[in-house]
This record gives structure tokens, sequence and C-alpha cells, in this order.
């Protein structure tokens, strides 16, 4: 029993080392996507999901795209990390309430957030049209940041190419409308960088 257990110890410690270093498992892109910039969110741990000032190179570069490009959709991939974004340090525990300081998110909504958080500042202060990005999460990929991609113009709410959870910004602004008793995230304000 105890040489099992040891074990079987052994194989957990040696499948998490291995699994460090590997974001996910990275599918190959749809025809017609690519991977434009990514955004990080390891500076402010108070604020897991406000963007950071070090992201303006590329939310310009993805604002600047995005104009350029006519056929074209931004769709923004939200992600987390239990381990860096404080669900260990809360036990497994969900906070029960968020407020729109950013200060109060519930882990399971930081990728999320981090998505619409990141399609506000576009719209917001880069003026990028916002019929034309899409937030997402991948549950699947461990960072903490958003990776911005292009994708074809017909993409929509529920085909991004991407194969990521589409994010419900408002209810019924989309096409068809998502459940209406589903969680509705509300960016969280931030200033210009």
């Amino acid at each position: 029993m105890l040489r099992t257990k040891t074990i079987l110890s052994a194989l957990v410690i040696l499948a998490m080392k291995s699994a460090v270093p590997l974001q996910a498992q990275q599918l190959p892109l749809a025809p017609g996507v690519q991977k434009l910039c990514s955004i990080e969110f390891d500076k402010d741990s108070r604020r897991p999901a406000r963007v950071e000032n070090q992201a303006l190179p590329c939310l310009e570069l993805a604002a600047k795209t995005l104009k350029g490009t006519p056929n074209i959709k931004l769709v923004l991939v939200g992600v987390a990390h239990p381990l860096y974004d404080h669900a260990e340090a809360e036990h497994g525990m969900e906070r029960m309430r968020e407020d729109a300081t950013g200060l109060d998110v519930r882990f399971s909504d930081v990728a999320a957030y981090r998505a619409v958080n990141t399609k506000a500042y576009l719209t917001q202060w880069l003026q990028a049209d916002a019929t034309r990005i899409i937030p997402t999460t991948d549950e699947y990929t461990l960072a903490r940041r958003v990776i911005i991609y292009t994708v074809p113009g017909d993409a929509d709410f529920n085909h991004n190419y991407t194969k990521t959870t589409p994010t419900n910004e408002l209810k019924c602004t989309i096409k068809p409308c998502p459940i209406a008793t589903e969680d509705v995230l509300t960016p969280q304000p931030r200033g210009k960088i």
C-alpha cells in the first residue's frame, strides 16, 4: 500500500513538472486565423484583470490591423492560471461577489474579464469597432494573458474560428441572443495608458 502511494505520488509530481512549462495543447489554427500578439496580466496581483501599461504596443497593433483590414475580426482569448491568479490561496473557494474596481473578481471570471477589459480598452481609447471584436476564454490554457487573433470577417458569437468559449458581454446584443440567465460581464474602468 505504501509503495503504491509512493509510486502514485511520484507520477503526479512527474506529471506536474512536465506540465508546468507547457501552456496547453496547441491545435492547428483554422484557415484564415493568425495570432497577432498577446498581452500579459502579471504586474498587478490586486487587479488581475486590469489591462496593464505594457499592453499598449499590442493593443495599438490590434486596433491598426482591425482598421486597416475590413474583412477581418479580432478574437480576444482570455486565459487564467489557478496558481498565479490566487485560486490556490482561496483553497478552491470562489469569492462570492465582484465589484467594478477589479479588486474583487471571482477566479472563475478572471479570464473572461481580461478579454472584456481588453475589448473595452480597444473600443474606448483606440476607437476600434466593437462589432468586430469577439471576447472569448480558453479554460485549457494556463497563463495570465489575452491572446489576440485575426479571424475571417464572418466570425460571430457562435463561430469564432478559435474553438474558444464566447464571453457574454451584454444581454441580447449578440445574435442569436445568449441564455438570458447567464452571467453578464461589464468592463471594469480603466484610464488611458
